[in-house]
């Protein structure tokens, strides 16, 4: 497996407007303040695993200690996403 097979795909909620899985990283497309749309990409080998799922929101704990949150589409998929991380993983 490569490193540009996608493995999971949402279309996110709020400021998160797509939310992508790899299998070296997560990419995620941000709304900006005034419109505009950024990419901001976070690496698996900095993640070391998922804090928690509340609601459509997953934590996760990267090396840092600070949690990366990432708002999705509904719970279910907030649960898929997870899953995905674990095969990752």
């Amino acid at each position: 497996m490569d490193n540009n097979t996608l493995l999971f795909q949402d279309k996110g909620s709020g400021g998160f407007k797509d939310v992508k899985i790899y299998p070296n990283r997560i990419e995620v497309l941000k709304k900006g303040t005034f419109g505009g749309k950024h990419t901001e990409i976070v690496y698996l080998k900095d993640i070391t695993g998922v804090n928690r799922i509340k609601g459509r929101s997953v934590f996760l704990r990267n090396r840092l200690l600070t949690a990366c949150v990432f708002s999705l589409s509904s719970r279910s998929q907030a649960q898929e996403f997870v899953n995905a991380l674990n095969m990752v993983m």
